[in-house]
């Protein structure tokens, strides 16, 4: 009269099979870092090298560079390079509702249309792709809302290869992981990366070499303008400023490359939604552009 029951046991199966589902990346990422529990074979994997950097993991694929710079602000940012494209990865810290992504878009074009570039939006595979046009250059940004988080990626090319170096862009985003932590963050906020020893000690030297260049420079500009300096105003000429300040006015940046194989350990503008500069054709180091000028050092 009453029936027997059904066997649960489908059930229980299709709620196993969705834990698991849940706790395996996507295939289109970036994911969140606690979805991964194996970082090294999530690469190794892809064949990627990789460079993790606490907040932020970034897959290098084969047969890129992954070079590391200061931004105007003198703060690293690790950039995956090849003959064709510069992909500078960044995570920012998100509120709970999604919609920063759009809010990002908003005033990286308004700035954009500023600097007198051809500003459109595209629909990509994660939705909204900025792409800026400027004479011999393409900047495309591509980023997506996650849990408290927003993952960016910035692409610059020349126009002849700028399909394909979104393609390339696209395959770094998607293997993005973003640790966002549980601790209070102003929205928008870059998270802070956790650069290796080696890395840093690299950076230090840049910044020591990007002063002494900014030293030079201001004493030339001194003769040039007859001042031949007296040792007290010499003293107050050559006194540099901030990284930030003394990389936005030389016209050398420092560049220290991190790896050509990422995987061998240790081996984004928190700032401003522009890219500093046009980017110019690759040269043959991978390190293609404008805004790594002529004065660039490998370390």
């Amino acid at each position: 009269m009453f029936g027997r029951k059904k066997p649960v046991t489908g059930a229980r199966d299709a709620t196993t099979a969705t834990e698991q589902e849940s706790q395996t990346p996507s295939t289109t990422g970036p994911h969140d870092r606690s979805s991964v529990g194996d970082v090294p074979g999530y690469y190794t994997s892809l064949g990627y090298g990789h460079i993790d950097l606490g907040s932020l993991v970034i897959g290098v694929p084969k047969g890129r560079d992954l070079n590391v710079a200061l931004d105007p602000n003198g703060q690293p940012e690790f950039h995956v390079v090849t003959q064709v494209s510069r992909v500078i990865p960044r995570a920012f810290a998100a509120p709970k509702s999604a919609g920063q992504w759009r809010t990002m878009v908003t005033g990286m074009r308004e700035q954009l249309e500023q600097q007198g570039a051809d500003v459109s939006v595209e629909d990509g595979p994660w939705g909204r792709e900025l792409v800026a046009v400027m004479p011999g250059a393409v900047f495309r940004a591509i980023g997506v809302d996650g849990h408290r988080w927003t993952a960016e990626v910035r692409i610059m090319a020349t126009p002849e290869l700028a399909d394909q170096a979104a393609e390339e862009g696209r395959e770094v985003f998607q293997h993005l992981l973003i640790h966002r932590g549980d601790g209070p963050m102003p929205v928008r906020e870059q998270l802070p990366l956790t650069i290796p020893d080696e890395i840093q000690q690299a950076l230090t030297q840049a910044q020591s070499q990007l002063a002494a260049q900014q030293q030079a420079q201001a004493y030339q500009q001194q003769m040039a303008a007859g001042q031949t300096g007296q040792p007290g105003s010499a003293g107050q000429t050559r006194q540099p400023g901030p990284a930030g300040q003394t990389q936005a006015q030389s016209p050398a940046s420092q560049e220290a490359r991190a790896s050509r194989n990422p995987q061998a350990q240790p081996a984004a503008p928190a700032a401003s939604p522009a890219p500093d500069s046009a980017p110019r054709a690759p040269r043959r180091d991978g390190s293609a552009m404008d805004r790594l000028r002529d004065g660039d050092d490998d370390l």
